[in-house]
């Protein structure tokens, strides 16, 4: 094959990928819009409840034995259950690399990982973690059933009492271009000590009751929107990624045809050399 045929071959191939990952940027793209309304929404209503739960604790004696086990302390554990969210999908740029040597420099031994995407399963599959994975497919159609779901295995698990603290591990967004992993302390339950208020709250119909009502409640609202955060910044990250495998076809595009051109105009004047030498060598 000349080597007119073979560029000519390259360049429709390049334009066929370019139309794949200008696609697949239209889509993050139509993604990313769905995801940042939801965490806009979500978003208000945590920052409002916490405002609420920070003001209905104040007073709250975690010496009390009735104490709900998400305020409760397991002294001498330091153990940590992180829950580590991760994409389903690849194509997302430098996401899940960050996201994993992230972990890596927060993991201590003993630690145990509750793996959220398929991605992180291929990551820790053949190392050396230890890891649960009945929650891995939690982002494939995510709706607050299955948040409700993980708020009550994660609570399970410290109930046991072998772990000092439960961490999330997720990616926060700061805006389409910057998104970091970043960790959401879980339990033990922290209660704000300088909130100061002149009376006490009033709780009906029992503080206990009242705690055992709201806090879950809590957990798993922050849990879905800090899910939500991590697929917006996938998304984003998506975004961003095909964008730029779209600018990179179209540059080599230009790059390819331009030497096509140029070997194409090279090879017609070598024709015309040797037609006019022939004419030549006829007289």
């Amino acid at each position: 094959m000349s080597q007119l045929h073979q560029t000519k071959n390259r360049i429709r191939s390049v334009d066929s990928t370019r139309k794949i990952t200008k696609a697949m940027e239209l889509v993050a793209s139509v993604k990313l819009r769905k995801w940042q309304k939801t965490h806009d929404n979500i978003k208000e209503y945590v920052s409002t409840l916490e405002r609420i739960i920070s003001k209905c604790f104040v007073g709250f004696s975690k010496e009390d034995q009735d104490i709900p086990t998400a305020f409760k302390v397991f002294e001498g554990k330091t153990k940590k259950l992180m829950i580590v969210v991760t994409s389903s999908l690849g194509l997302c740029g430098g996401y899940n690399y960050n996201m994993f040597k992230f972990v890596d420099s927060i993991f201590n031994e003993g630690d145990k990982l509750i793996l959220v995407g398929n991605k992180s399963e291929s990551k820790y599959a053949n190392e050396d973690y230890d890891y649960d994975l009945d929650q891995v497919d939690i982002l494939e159609r995510l709706d607050f059933s299955k948040v409700k779901n993980l708020a009550r295995f994660i609570e399970k698990e410290y109930e046991t009492g072998e772990y000092g603290s439960v961490v999330l591990v997720y990616t926060s967004y700061r805006n389409s271009l910057t998104f970091e992993p970043t960790t959401l302390p879980l339990f033990p339950f922290s209660i704000d000590e300088e909130e100061n208020f002149e009376f006490a709250p009033i709780y009906e119909p029992n503080q206990k009751e009242f705690t055992n009502l709201i806090l879950p409640k809590y957990i798993e609202t922050v849990l879905y929107g800090k899910l939500v955060e991590s697929l917006v910044s996938e998304q984003a990250s998506r975004r961003n990624a095909m964008d730029n495998a779209t600018d990179n076809a179209d540059e080599l595009v230009a790059k390819l045809t331009l030497q096509y051109n140029k070997a194409r105009q090279a090879s017609i004047t070598n024709e015309l050399i040797d037609v006019v030498a022939g004419a030549r060598s006829l007289k």
